[in-house]
C-alpha cells in the first residue's frame, strides 16, 4: 500500500471516529402526537417526555448528566418516564446519576423501570437512589397518574434479562383507562403484549441503542435483540399496540454513535373521536 492510500485511510478513520464521536453527543428531541377516544379531557395537551439508557458512568459524566436534566426539564414535562439503564459504569454510575436525578421535573410524576445494567450495578441502590429521587419504580406494576379527578395509567415491567416481566400483573389495574406500558427490552413484548391485548395504548422501550453502530442508520451489525432488526429502532405495531423503541442516550463499550442518534421522546396526548393509525412526529 502507498503512502498516499495510507494517509487516506487514516484520515478517513479518524474523521469517521470524530463523526461517531460527535454524534454520540448531538441529542435530538423527538415529538410525537398520540390521538386517542381514551385521553381524559382533563390531560388534553399534557406531555409524556421518555428518557433511557442513559448509562451515566465514565462515558457520561456529571457534567453531560446536569445537561441531560436541564434538557428534560425544559421539555415541560407532566409525566416523565426512564425506561432503564440509568447506569452503566459497573460500580461509578451510581454516584453520578441518582444525585443528578433527583432535580428531573415533572407537574404529574416520575416513573421509572430497571434495565440489566441497573441490576447488574446494584439493584438495592437502584431502588433506593429512584426512591430519593422522587421516581415511582415500577415492577410488575401500573400505578395512576391523577389531574383533576381523572386519571391515565404508567405500567411498568421487569427487565427480561434480569427478572420476569409480568406485564399481565400490571394491567389489572389499568384495563380501560388510557394506559401506557414501560419495558427496558423491548423483545418483551413479543409475548407480554398479545398476553395483554387491548390493554395497552402505548408501549415504550429502550435497551438496543438503535444498533449504535448501524451501517447508515439502515442496519445495525449488532443489536442484543433475538430479534435482529425488528425492534432495532422506531415504531411497530405488535398485538394492535403501537410501540416505540427508542434509541436512547447513552452509549456502551464505547462513546460512539454512527447514525443511530441519542433521543429524548415527548409525547403530547389528544383527546380524539377516533384513534389515529399511527402516532405523528417530528424532530428538534
Amino acid at each position: 500500500m502507498t503512502l498516499i492510500a495510507l494517509i487516506a485511510l487514516a484520515v478517513t478513520v479518524i474523521g469517521l471516529l470524530g463523526f461517531s464521536y460527535a454524534e454520540s453527543r448531538r441529542i435530538q428531541v423527538v415529538h410525537h402526537t398520540i390521538d386517542s377516544p381514551k385521553v381524559p379531557e382533563s390531560f388534553e395537551g399534557a406531555k409524556i417526555v421518555f428518557l433511557t439508557d442513559i448509562h451515566a458512568g465514565p462515558l457520561l459524566g456529571h457534567r453531560r448528566m446536569a445537561e441531560l436534566v436541564e434538557r428534560a426539564n425544559s421539555l415541560g414535562p407532566d409525566v416523565l418516564l426512564l425506561g432503564g439503564d440509568n447506569v452503566g459504569g459497573r460500580g461509578s454510575g451510581a454516584r453520578i446519576f441518582y444525585p443528578a436525578a433527583r432535580s428531573f421535573r415533572a407537574s404529574l410524576g416520575k416513573f421509572a423501570v430497571l434495565g440489566n445494567h441497573d441490576v447488574w450495578e446494584g439493584q438495592s441502590d437502584a431502588r433506593t437512589g429512584l426512591n430519593d429521587a422522587g421516581f415511582q419504580l415500577l415492577e410488575n406494576e401500573a400505578a395512576p397518574v391523577e389531574r383533576n379527578g381523572e386519571r391515565i395509567y404508567i405500567g411498568g415491567i421487569d427487565d427480561l434479562y434480569t427478572g420476569m416481566p409480568n406485564a399481565r400483573a400490571a394491567a389489572r389495574e389499568a384495563t380501560g383507562s388510557f394506559s401506557v406500558l414501560l419495558a427496558h427490552n423491548p423483545d418483551a413484548f413479543h409475548e407480554e403484549l398479545p398476553a395483554t391485548r387491548g390493554a395497552w395504548d402505548l408501549a415504550l422501550a429502550g435497551h438496543t441503542h438503535g444498533g449504535q453502530l448501524t451501517w447508515f442508520g439502515a442496519h445495525g451489525p449488532i443489536v442484543p435483540s433475538k430479534f435482529g432488526q425488528r425492534y432495532r429502532t422506531g415504531w411497530r405495531t405488535e398485538a394492535g399496540t403501537p410501540i416505540l423503541v427508542s434509541n436512547g442516550v447513552g452509549t456502551v463499550t464505547a462513546p460512539l454513535r454512527f447514525f443511530a442518534r441519542p433521543e429524548i421522546h415527548v409525547f403530547e396526548l389528544r383527546r380524539a373521536r377516533k384513534a389515529a393509525e399511527r402516532p405523528s412526529k417530528r424532530s428538534s
